[in-house]
């Protein structure tokens, strides 16, 4: 599977005043009399590639090929599972450092550039949009910029599996905090639950997950890790 008229040689990543812009060009998340929508996957797939939010960004690889260093070193881990893998390149960096890493996505074209770009690991990332599959425990889990496309109820679903049956020590979390300024983006991209981090504090204790305070991932400003109460700290 492949999205159309992508070019793999970009080098400089697009602005999202650029984006937006050739969004109404070629009608990307817009219905035919122009109001706006939310974008497809295929359409969610080429802006992450002209943003340069893949492994095809030198930049990109360098702040996900730090951060899989330092889970190695601080987390002390041998097995984590990511939700919202997307194009799959911490999966493929926490795998090279010997972790059994496994990825989840709802987004067939993200696959499929993983698969494409990381065949010795295409068996650790799985399609699931609605994470309805079966996952064995784990020491990990991750969530960075996912939790704000997923509504309360579905959340609700992801988080009583995690809890029952997943049950990591901790969860490394990320979820913007931020509106953005331009007239409909949130809405097209998908952030349909944006949330404060005070919020996510309360909704993780509902699930038996408090912040550890002592310790920060070093992926966004507002990253947090949750330690499962369950289980001793480590």
């Amino acid at each position: 599977m492949g999205a159309r008229s992508i070019s793999w040689s970009i080098t400089v990543p697009m602005n999202l005043d650029q984006i937006i812009e050739k969004n109404k060009l070629l009608g990307r998340g817009y219905h035919p009399d122009g109001q706006p929508r939310a974008l497809t996957a295929q359409e969610f797939f080429e802006i992450s590639h002209e943003a340069g939010w893949n492994q095809f960004n030198p930049e990109y690889r360098q702040l996900f090929e730090h951060f899989a260093y330092w889970v190695r070193i601080n987390l002390n881990i041998l097995s984590s599972l990511e939700i919202g893998a997307g194009p799959g390149y911490f999966l493929y960096c926490l795998n090279r450092l010997g972790i059994n890493a496994k990825g989840v996505d709802g987004n067939a074209y993200s696959r499929a550039l993983f698969q494409k770009c990381h065949p010795e690991y295409a068996q650790q990332y799985e399609l699931d949009p609605l994470f309805t599959g079966n996952y064995a425990r784990t020491d990990t889990l991750f969530s960075i910029e996912v939790f704000e496309h997923i509504d309360d109820a579905g959340l609700d679903a992801i988080m009583k599996k995690v809890r029952e049956d997943v049950v990591p020590r901790c969860i490394v979390f990320s979820s913007t905090p931020h509106t953005d300024p331009h007239p409909n983006w949130d809405m097209q991209w998908g952030h349909i639950n944006i949330k404060q981090p005070e919020q996510w504090d309360n909704f993780f204790a509902g699930y038996g997950f408090e912040r550890q305070v002592n310790l920060k991932p070093p992926i966004t400003e507002w990253a947090a890790i949750y330690r499962n109460t369950r289980m001793g700290h480590t």
